[in-house]
Parts: C-alpha cells; structure tokens; sequence
C-alpha cells in the first residue's frame, strides 16, 4: 500500500483520526503512540486552540457576572454578619431618635441672650424634623416634649416673640422691655443677627 500523501513510498501506518495510509515521513506521533497526518494534526491543534480560547473567555465571563467562586458563608461569618446587621440598625434607630426627639433635660441660658437664642434654634430644628419641616406656631407647642415644663422655663416664653415666617422658617426676638437682655437681636432657622442689618 501507498502513502497517500507520497503514492511512491510505501505506507507504514494509519492516521488514526482519518484512517490514511502514512509513510514514515508523514506519520506524526501524539500521546499513547497514535499516529495521526499532518492535517489531522493541524485540526487537533486548532481544536486545542479553540476549546482553550473558549475555557479563558468563560472564565472571564464568569468573573465579570461574579461567578467565579460560589461564596458560602462559614458559620461564624453568618453569626458576625447578623451580628453586624443587628449593631447598624441599633446605630440607625438611635440616629433616628436623636433627630426626632430633644433631651428633655435642656435648661435654657438667659444670661447669654445669643445663647439663648441658638437653644432655641436647636429645638426648633428637632421639632421640624419631626414634624415634617414644619414649625410650631405657638412656642408652647415644645413643651413638654422639645422643652422642660419647669417654671423657669415657661416664664421664659413669655419673654420672646415668635412669628413662623415663609422665607426664614421664623422670626424670633427678645420682647423689648423683658428682664433678659438682647432686645436687639432675630432669630431665623439659619441665622442670629441684630435688628435693622439688612438680609
């Protein structure tokens, strides 16, 4: 028999992915000692080629989508994420109270009237955001909830004017004439200034 590729030598072997009678110049010798063509071989190589090429491009789409690794929590990264979900929303809740309730242990300074005036801001603040940006129209609306409901207190509201106002929030005064001084000064929800500056 003839080799198929040079029909003037004899055949030594078959390639064993086509069947094709070889000469010894043409048979190629791949793993367990088959023999295969030149054609043959180029196929199996493009075929290695191919099948590679498709193995990183997978590879590389599952670590783009994520899939990679299937992540399965130990037991104790369960425990320590529950327990960490557990102490943020705590932290949460107590944010969330903060906001929306004032300590009611506020004592009011009424020997610094710009003091006086910024705890008054303060409270304001916690009243509106726990009354959907609203204030109060009357400041004895605060008591006993945003402000103490001692006597001390109260006698202080009796000493201040107090106007919700669209632009400012509100306006906030002294009382001219009132046993604590700083007559000259306004309150917005943004600011303290004195009386006649121009905003």
């Amino acid at each position: 028999m003839a080799c198929i590729y040079h029909p003037d030598r004899d055949s030594v072997a078959y390639c064993d992915q086509c069947e094709a009678e070889l000469c010894e110049g043409c048979t190629l010798r791949v793993e367990n000692g088959r023999a295969v063509c030149h054609r043959c071989m180029l196929a199996l190589s493009l075929n290695d080629v191919k099948s590679e090429t498709t193995m990183r491009e997978q590879e590389e789409e599952d670590l783009r989508v994520g899939l990679h690794k299937k992540w399965r929590p130990t037991y104790i990264e369960s425990v320590l994420t529950i327990a960490l979900v557990l102490v943020l929303g705590l932290v949460g809740l107590r944010f969330y109270w903060d906001r929306t309730e004032l300590k009611s242990a506020i004592s009011l300074d009424v020997t610094d009237p710009v003091e006086l005036l910024a705890e008054f801001q303060s409270i304001l603040a916690h009243y509106s955001v726990a009354n959907g940006d609203t204030y109060p129209e009357s400041l004895f609306e605060l008591v006993p909830r945003y402000l103490n409901d001692e006597a001390e207190d109260l006698r202080v509201l009796r000493y201040l004017e107090y106007n919700r106002n669209e632009r400012d929030g509100y306006l906030l005064r002294i009382k001219p004439g009132s046993p604590i001084s700083g007559e000259d000064l306004i309150a917005t929800a943004q600011d303290i200034y004195p009386v006649g500056k121009e905003r």
